[in-house]
């Protein structure tokens, strides 16, 4: 793990010493065996090699089983609601390193996001809605990327929901993967927009909109959502013949409303 990632690198450290102790190893296997997802005979001593080789198995039964299994125990109090919440961390502590880097800016710091999603993540293993019985998960995924996109508040929270990544299983890395992909493609899109911008392919006013728009998003000052409208009633005017409709003026005006604060931060930065 990077040496930047200073984070992760604690939570495993702090790991270490929570599979140090044997009792946790023999109350998780417990927790297991009384769930019913998997015999005793089948499962690891040690709680490193336990919790590992959850994360490894690629069943969908047995990963909503055992997860919702330590989620109803999370929700209680005590010292064991703690360990149950803080097992179910450490096994989507991969997907968190990704959904980390889909969230970054040139204004936020890998481990300041980090600390965000690691803390969202607990905060979701406590409160999970335990009438979500499969594709957990991904859902501990998704509720995760909406808690911390809140609370970064810098881009709009993301309303992704399970139903848009029908054809994506139910791992919570591959999630992960697909969430983070979807914002880079995003970032990509606006990105394009401004390169398009800096070889002259666009000039004058279209131009600097592009590159105040780029600029937005990079510094976390332009939601990408709104940044795609922008962009999207750009080609709407441009290829509109005629008056512009009451809807289109609304949007504009709209468009108006988002980029004057996102234009004065600009002109203080240049």
């Amino acid at each position: 793990m990077e040496a930047t990632q200073r984070v992760f690198v604690g939570l495993d450290a702090e790991w270490a010493l929570v599979c140090a102790d044997q009792a946790n190893g023999a109350l998780v296997r417990g927790w297991i065996e009384d769930s019913g997802v998997a015999a005793a005979g089948d499962l690891p001593r040690g709680l490193r090699e336990l919790v590992a080789s959850f994360a490894a198995r690629r069943d969908a039964t047995f990963s909503d089983g055992w997860l919702i299994a330590f989620l109803e125990r999370a929700a209680g109090e005590g010292e064991e609601a703690q360990l149950a919440a803080r097992v179910v961390v450490q096994a989507m502590v991969p997907g968190m390193v990704r959904l980390t880097q889909s969230l970054l800016t040139v204004r936020r710091d890998f481990d300041e996001v980090a600390q965000v999603v690691v803390g969202c993540l607990y905060v979701v293993a406590r409160t999970f809605p335990l009438h979500r019985r499969t594709k957990v998960a991904a859902n501990l995924v998704l509720e995760t990327l909406h808690h911390a996109s809140r609370e970064l508040g810098a881009d709009e929270a993301r309303e992704v929901r399970l139903d848009d990544l029908w054809d994506v299983a139910a791992s919570g890395d591959e999630v992960a993967d697909r969430v983070a992909q979807d914002l880079l493609i995003e970032r990509g899109q606006v990105q394009q927009v401004s390169d398009a911008a800096d070889t002259a392919e666009l000039d004058g006013a279209q131009g600097e909109l592009v590159a105040l728009l780029a600029w937005g998003v990079d510094h976390g000052a332009l939601p990408l959502q709104q940044a795609r409208q922008v962009v999207s009633l750009v080609r709407e005017e441009s290829e509109r013949t005629g008056a512009a409709t009451p809807a289109a003026r609304k949007r504009r005006s709209r468009a108006i409303t988002w980029l004057r604060p996102v234009a004065a931060e600009w002109a203080r930065a240049a």
